[in-house]
């Protein structure tokens, strides 16, 4: 896509005056990139499905990540909110898995009173505005070896190792104030 269609699209000209659409996120030109997820337990984060529901995130232990297959390597894909700057929040992302032979992205919602981490099936769209933003996470520095995922959907929540029947997933959570080692993520690139 060339720069004059991308800057159009990040522009607004409302009564003849252009104006930039904050709520716009379009997607990066630089190529994604493969991860394996890592929490603070050094389990590896793993997208299992049945073929008959969405996949479900689930921390395991797993000795060599890059031989476990589908549901393991997470693709970064990268966004950006205006035209050649960073945002203030982080850089912001979408989560794309291939499980089952399908693509799926993970997003944000509400179940209940509780904010949950799920996964739809699709690829990463090239746009994403004001509706769709459940899907944007800003990638920011957690400490020198882990990094945090805040959802630009609900401000101030992150990605974290939550335990659910002995089990840790992977969930949201309101960030505490200090360093909360739940949010910390590793991410380690696909061999």
């Amino acid at each position: 896509m060339d720069k004059k269609h991308l800057e159009l699209h990040l522009w607004d000209f409302s009564n003849n005056v252009p104006i930039l659409k904050d709520n716009c996120f379009k997607k990066y030109d630089r190529e994604s990139s493969l991860k394996i997820i890592k929490n603070i337990y050094g389990e590896i984060l793993m997208a299992h499905c049945d073929g008959e529901t969405e996949p479900v995130p689930v921390f395991e232990h797993r000795t060599f990540p890059e031989k476990t297959g589908d549901g393991t390597n997470f693709n970064l894909v990268f966004y950006r909110k205006k035209l050649g700057y960073r945002t203030p929040h982080g850089l912001p992302i979408v989560f794309q898995i291939k499980v089952c032979g399908s693509d799926y992205h993970m997003y944000c919602t509400e179940e209940g009173d509780k904010k949950v981490v799920k996964f739809k099936e699709g690829v990463a769209p090239t746009d994403v505005g004001d509706s769709m933003k459940n899907i944007i996470f800003y990638q920011q520095c957690f400490d020198s070896t882990y990094f945090k995922f805040e959802s630009a959907w609900a401000c101030g929540w992150f990605l974290c190792t939550e335990e659910r029947n002995s089990l840790h997933t992977f969930a949201l959570k309101k960030a505490i104030e200090g360093k909360d080692e739940t949010i910390a993520v590793c991410l380690n690139n696909v061999p």
